[in-house]
């Protein structure tokens, strides 16, 4: 069994990870971290840890501890991989691994230097029924794939963050959403190769807060992206466009459903019935232990990455043209082509 240290216990720690490690016989959570002693020993009476920590580096020095996941603000994360690695620990980092490419080296080459695990956190990857969509598209389902629409819309006053990097300037939306669409769409049709087109606008904070994005990936894939912070109901919706036919999903919704369009019809499948919506009530998305269930196989050496670093260098530079087009800070809309 794989031990692990969480290192922040902000919201995401709270919402999702602590929910994702209930029951999981794969990995034990055994030691927490936070600068704020009320959040740290709240995380550690909920979650039953036998280390509780002030100062990360006390969680790292710990021979108890195989693995961290870093749940910290994304200013945070280079840093605290990388000393993670230099603990001789495996890591599974919140999105993004870090702010830079030349940062994502760096843990590269560490990682590599000794021999260690590093997962790029995109829980969404993991989704159930993504798997069956991608495994879908592979057997030729839908014929070429020739276009995807994803649509990532939330409510980001609901979901209460600590932490105010999101609306610090209009490029915080994609820093927080196209992470997420990145990652999915990257194991479907191939990494981001080129950014046509992107608009975006200000409707109820003073920086953007949503945004289209018009992609084109390696493999010659259109992606049309919605982003949003302001509508009432979370959606994470993919649509799939090929030749032959479609497929359909939210990961969000109902992780456990697709639908498959083709000339013989509509078909919907579904490995999971209506008692889904009591965990999705209490924040116990599918993805976020499935994600752990890989770090531990990863750790074993027992399957490859699903997502790998060079990966989340290729999420950076397409999010790093995307912001390009965008001004950092003014309240506004605008229109840019690639």
């Amino acid at each position: 069994m794989l031990r692990l240290g969480i290192i922040g216990c902000g919201r995401v720690t709270t919402m999702f990870h602590l929910r994702a490690l209930e029951g999981l016989e794969e990995v034990r959570l055994v030691a927490v971290a936070d600068s704020n002693e009320g959040r740290m020993n709240g995380v550690r009476r909920a979650c039953g840890a036998e280390i509780g920590c002030l100062d990360y580096h006390d969680l790292l020095e710990s021979p108890s501890v195989d693995a961290v996941s870093v749940n910290t603000p994304p200013r945070l994360h280079e840093q605290m991989t990388m000393e993670a690695l230099g603990a001789g620990k495996h890591v599974l980092c919140e999105k993004p691994l870090a702010q830079t490419v030349e940062g994502c080296r760096r843990i590269k080459g560490l990682m590599e230097e000794r021999g260690l695990v590093v997962l790029p956190g995109h829980n969404y990857a993991y989704s159930p029924s993504l798997l069956r969509v991608e495994e879908e598209v592979r057997r030729g389902s839908i014929g070429d794939l020739e276009r995807i629409e994803a649509r990532f819309e939330n409510n980001l006053r609901g979901y209460g963050a600590q932490t105010s990097f999101r609306t610090e300037t209009n490029r915080g939306i994609i820093e927080d959403i196209m992470p997420h669409i990145l990652s999915v769409t990257t194991v479907l049709a191939g990494r981001a190769a080129d950014v046509e087109e992107v608009s975006w606008w200000c409707r109820s904070y003073e920086v953007c807060d949503n945004m289209r994005v018009r992609l084109v990936t390696e493999l010659g894939v259109g992606i049309d992206c919605s982003l949003s912070w302001t509508r009432l109901i979370p959606t994470f919706r993919l649509d799939l466009y090929g030749n032959k036919g479609s497929l359909h999903t939210d990961l969000a919704i109902n992780p456990f459903s697709y639908t498959l369009e083709t000339g013989d019809g509509r078909r919907k499948f579904s490995s999971r019935g209506l008692d889904w919506y009591l965990d999705l009530v209490r924040f116990r998305h599918p993805s976020f232990r499935e994600q752990y269930r890989h770090l531990a196989r990863l750790v074993e050496g027992a399957e490859a990455p699903r997502i790998t670093i060079d990966d989340e260098i290729a999420m950076l530079e397409a999010m790093g043209r995307i912001s390009s087009q965008i001004p950092e800070t003014g309240k506004g809309a605008g229109r840019r082509g690639g």
